[in-house]
């Protein structure tokens, strides 16, 4: 320990830059937030949530991104807005150039201060323990008795300058040009002016912490009493500048107090004092008040509005002169309690106030460094030599190492006292302090290279080395064996480790595989988890990772910081300077989170960051359809139009530690029963059929549970073809329309039968006369049987009227015969001998 602390005393000869020091992260609000970009008077933070932003042209409430504003046009007296306080009833009380007004669902209604008519100009509220509105107007003091109505509790006081300020057990404090007035529950009063320690030129600010002292301010003065105290005792010097005039101090939840001042806002805790100011990153100098909501964050107003990021847990420093940071590859703390990075300017000693650079590293990129027992700081680096500082030196010098001491990786001692090294060709090496000269304790097989980028070692006193081959573990005592792909790890080689308190270990690539749980027994591997982005981690190229005191993992990648359990990330919106993360800059201690970044070094203070924040109700701000734009409370809602069927509902939720990772998920039940995340917070549904609706919203902060279910119903209306005066219409005008076919159906059947019996008659009687002819007709075929006349010559028949025809057209006539003609033979070889007897050559050839 001896030669650690000689070293130290070196590093205290080192040069001191010019740092800006330690910056907290600020983010300045307005037109891209729907506020304005200047002019803020007030702020505050309604039952619900919601912040409420006072300007000088209006009163608005800040939703996230978005702002509903009040005007003179919507009923203020006032476009100039003094101070705004919660009411107890819902809502803000709002003080204006013209009177006080609550503001409480969507309604302006004036305060009514006893007898006076109207409400004249007030100058101070404050809220006291029970809620009450205390006002101080140019008439006099008034205190709250119920909702609107105010009752007169003092005269006003001389001089320009009150101010009010809620105490202890129901005390109202009134600070006048006399000093200070104190109200008591008890209706009694109690006065202290310079004679009890006051300014002399009275209080223009009082406010009393949870110790229940009472600290009373004017210009650059401050004094302050304890609860039993007689007098006031001078605090003038904890102020470092002069109180703003007309500024508001604020009560934080822990009891301390914030006073603002010209060059920044003052934190009184106890005896400790801090500054927020242009130095410390504060965008603004003057400031007229500080508030912290619910949530923690704390704002800060003054000639714009400032949100501090992360929750006031994020810390950056440059590293350097101007405000081009310094890339940061190791952390490391001495055992003096102090900082050392690892820089791409040299290796540097880190204070709250000023960076100390060690001489002799200046522009030399050192990559990683080590302090050993002996007290001598090791500084590699991948593209020069490696450095060391000896004990009782000033001045680091090149360590005679030769070849193996240049392109170092990383450095470390292990719990022997023994120190190693990973080359980035030549593999692991080991320092022989009695031989004074590197050893190759790993290399690669014959003629190729292995890159080492890690060593550590476990609780069991093993060494494990991330390489290219993949993981390289040396039992205690014995030799180094190698796991591959083989035994169940990625490809592509590794960056590093970390150990769990089980005994397994985290492991991370050179290529973005995300993280492997493993646990190494002998020459065996066991893979017990994998993780990738979206199961606790922003992206899968690790850089680093460590595992605090609580046993919780933290890895940096190239998206800022993740937590895995419970999930956590920290990156630009919580104030990170860079979220480019440096190759094993990552120190993971008690409550505090150092992370090496492109930017320089960033403090994360853990803490209790484990306690998830409380669950967020969404609201439905705005339900709009048609020409109508409705706000809460909305009451019974009319039915909305068929043409008006396309409506849009506006949803926030008053969380505002990181509003970029707000989630909303919403549905319509009547046209979707499953849950959908949201983009934006317009939700819009295009001509909805008629029906019943109800649209339902829940939100969840960052990667927490979905908060409870806020729902708006609301009813379409079905289009007039679809209503049931339509329908009843339509349903009689069809039965009118069947009734007449009926009748029309009826009519056309009784004309058919009429005819069909028409026809039937005129069928009967053509039938009844084909029936007298066709008797007729067999009447004569039946005398073709009796007795006919012929004659004996040419066979022609006479008929009953006398005349003489062709035997057989008499027949063809009286009968169905038709007759065809021939010649038999006899007629044949009297008519045509010569034929005939030819016919009987001609058979008689044939047949012989």
């Amino acid at each position: 320990m001896l030669g650690i602390r000689v070293i130290m005393a070196g590093l205290l000869g080192v040069l001191c830059l010019a740092s800006e020091g330690w910056h907290r992260p600020f983010a300045v609000l307005g037109p891209a937030q729907g506020l304005p970009s200047g002019a803020i008077t007030a702020l505050t933070q309604d039952a619900e949530g919601f912040l409420w932003v006072g300007t000088e042209s209006g009163l608005l409430r800040y939703e996230g991104g978005h702002s509903r504003r009040w005007t003179r046009e919507d009923g203020l007296p006032s476009g100039f807005i003094h101070r705004v306080v919660p009411a107890r009833e819902g809502g803000v009380w709002a003080a204006t150039l013209r009177g006080l007004v609550r503001l409480r669902e969507g309604r302006i209604e004036p305060a009514r201060l006893g007898t006076l008519p109207g409400t004249p100009p007030v100058d101070a509220l404050a809220l006291d323990h029970r809620g009450r509105l205390w006002a101080m107007t140019h008439e006099g003091l008034f205190v709250q008795e119920e909702g609107l109505q105010f009752r007169f509790r003092a005269p006003r006081p001389a001089g320009l300058n009150v101010t009010l300020a809620a105490g202890a057990r129901g005390a109202m404090h009134l600070g006048t040009k006399a000093g200070l007035t104190t109200f008591l529950a008890d209706g009694s009063r109690k006065d202290w002016g310079p004679a009890q320690g006051l300014p002399a030129d009275g209080v223009s600010m009082v406010v009393e912490d949870g110790a229940g002292r009472i600290w009373v301010g004017s210009s650059r003065s401050l004094a302050v009493k304890s609860p039993d105290a007689p007098r006031f005792k001078d605090q003038s010097g904890r102020l470092g500048a002069s109180l703003s005039p007309n500024s508001v101090p604020f009560l934080d939840a822990d009891g301390s107090i914030w006073l603002p001042t010209q060059v920044g806002a003052v934190h009184l805790s106890g005896d400790r004092t801090e500054r927020v100011d242009a130095s410390g990153g504060l965008p603004f100098r003057w400031v007229r008040t500080v508030f912290r909501d619910r949530e923690g964050t704390l704002w800060i107003l003054g000639t714009a509005l400032a949100q501090l990021q992360g929750g006031g847990r994020v810390w950056n420093h440059s590293l350097a002169a101007g405000t081009s940071g310094e890339v940061v590859w190791s952390i490391i703390r001495n055992p003096g309690g102090e900082i050392l990075a690892a820089t791409d300017d040299g290796a540097m000693r880190v204070t709250p106030t000023a960076v100390l650079r060690i001489p002799g590293t200046e522009g030399q990129r050192i990559k990683n460094l080590a302090l050993d027992r002996a007290g001598t700081l090791w500084m590699v680096s991948t593209i020069g030599p490696t450095l060391w500082l000896r004990p009782g030196r000033h001045q680091a010098e090149v360590a005679p190492l030769g070849d193996f001491g240049f392109a170092v990786n990383s450095v470390m001692e292990d719990s022997r006292g023994q120190v190693w090294l990973s080359h980035v060709r030549y593999g692991i090496l080991r320092w022989d302090p009695a031989l004074r000269r590197l050893i190759q304790d790993v290399k690669a097989p014959g003629t190729g290279t292995l890159g080492v980028f890690r060593i550590r070692e476990d609780a069991r006193g093993r060494l494990w080395a991330a390489t290219t081959a993949g993981l390289y573990v040396r039992e205690v005592g014995g030799s180094w064996r190698l796991f591959t792909e083989k035994q169940g790890l990625l490809s592509f080689g590794l960056y590093g480790m970390a150990f769990l308190p089980d005994g397994s270990a985290w492991v991370h690539y050179q290529e973005p595989q995300g993280l492997t749980r493993i646990r190494v027994e002998g020459d065996r591997l066991t893979v017990l988890d994998q993780r990738t982005k979206g199961q606790g981690l922003h992206s899968n190229q690790i850089y680093a990772v460590e595992v605090d005191d609580r046993g919780q993992t933290w890895a940096t990648t190239d998206q800022g910081l993740d937590r895995l359990d419970p999930p956590l990330h920290i990156g630009e919106q919580d104030g990170m300077v860079s979220e480019d993360c440096a190759i094993q800059a990552l120190l993971a201690e008690k409550g505090r989170i150092w992370v090496g970044t492109a930017a320089g070094l960033v403090r994360y203070e853990a803490g209790d960051s484990g306690t998830p924040l409380p669950s967020v109700r969404a609201h439905i701000l705005q339900f709009a359809y048609g020409t109508r734009q409705l706000e809460p409370p909305y009451g019974p809602l009319p039915p909305v139009a068929n043409r008006e069927a396309t409506v849009s509902f506006r949803v926030a939720a008053p969380t505002y530690q990181d509003e970029r990772q707000t989630r909303f998920q919403v549905r319509l039940v009547g046209l979707e029963n499953a849950w959908r995340e949201v983009d934006s917070p317009v939700v819009r549904y295009t001509t909805l059929p008629g029906g019943h609706y109800r649209f339902e919203v829940r939100t969840a902060v960052r990667d927490g549970a979905f908060g409870p279910v806020t729902s708006l119903d609301f009813q379409v209306l079905p289009p007039w073809w679809r209503t049931w005066w339509a329908l009843g219409l339509g349903g009689l005008a069809f039965l009118g329309a069947g009734l007449v076919i009926l009748r029309l159906r009826v009519a056309a059947l009784a004309r058919s039968k009429a005819d069909l019996e028409a026809l039937v008659a005129k069928r009967t009687e053509e039938l009844q006369s084909r029936n007298a002819a066709l008797s007729t007709a067999l009447g004569q075929v039946k005398q073709l049987s009796g007795l006919l006349p012929i004659c004996a010559s040419c066979k022609k028949i006479r008929d009953d009227k006398g005349y003489w025809n062709q035997l057989e057209h008499y027949i063809s006539a009286h009968s169905d015969v038709d007759f065809t003609h021939g010649i038999c033979p006899d007629c044949s070889e009297a008519l045509y001998p010569e034929r005939h007897r030819a016919a009987k050559r001609e058979e008689g050839g044939t047949k012989t």
